[in-house]
């Protein structure tokens, strides 16, 4: 059975998501809201897969100094996946350990591969809202028959990982990753298989792209992620002349 990893920072203001106040009307306090929105939604959707979920958090002294407060960054993120899951008996929190995002995506994908033969080892982005589980449950399947899975998001990004085997992970997520980690496993001669296009969480320009998703599938009645579309509605968040406006400050 997959090990599906969701790597983690604490929720708290400036820290998570920093360019959304620089390049939308959230503020930093809103932004915050979101990812943990975003976080519990992916905790749920990965509960329900077939996969068994690792919440890989960033460790206090992994933090910059200003961002480490009385409360753990183990307990900040335990207590907003439990307020999506309820009972954590099921989810394993482990801390990351690497000086960069592509070295501590690595060190714990080479690590769970190497010492515990899970099957595949899927990294999904805490942002990945829409992906929902059926894209967690087919990239298990994929992996089934290629070494490494990938699902694209805008900007070269990716909301989804998957591998078998480990590929060199230097800098990796640095720049333009779905690009790269493909270069990477076919440098390993490693197959490759693709999930369904998501969208990912950084900018103003993604938030457009999340709200407009958003709004279209409450249109259809779709289904949507229940706790990204509470801060979706609660701030009004709408699209206009193709960028994102709030109608409200919040709470």
């Amino acid at each position: 059975m997959s090990v599906v990893v969701v790597p983690a920072d604490p929720p708290r203001e400036g820290l998570v998501l920093p360019e959304l106040p620089e390049t939308s009307p959230l503020s930093t306090r809103q932004a915050a809201d979101l990812y943990a929105a975003a976080l519990k939604d992916v905790a749920v959707a990965v509960s329900e897969s077939g996969g068994n979920l690792l919440v890989n958090y960033r460790p206090d002294d992994l933090l910059p100094d200003h961002h480490r407060v009385d409360e753990s960054a183990e307990a900040a993120v335990r207590a907003t996946v439990a307020t999506a899951l309820g009972d954590l008996d099921d989810v394993r929190f482990e801390k990351q350990v690497g000086s960069t995002y592509s070295a501590r995506i690595g060190n714990t994908v080479t690590h769970l591969l190497e010492s515990e033969d899970p099957g595949a080892v899927l990294v999904v982005d805490p942002t990945a809202m829409l992906a929902g589980r059926t894209v967690v449950d087919a990239a298990g399947m994929k992996s089934r028959t290629s070494e490494v899975v990938l699902g694209p998001a805008p900007g070269g990004r990716l909301h989804l990982a998957g591998f078998t085997e480990p590929v060199d992970f230097e800098d990796a997520f640095a720049t333009a990753p779905l690009s790269t980690v493909a270069e990477r496993a076919t440098a390993a001669g490693f197959g490759i298989d693709f999930v369904e296009f998501s969208p990912v969480v950084e900018t103003g320009a993604d938030l457009t792209t999340l709200v407009s998703v958003l709004r279209a599938r409450l249109a259809a009645g779709r289904a949507v992620p229940d706790n990204t579309t509470e801060v979706v509605e609660a701030l009004d968040l709408r699209v206009v002349d193709g960028t994102v406006s709030a109608g409200t400050e919040g709470t």
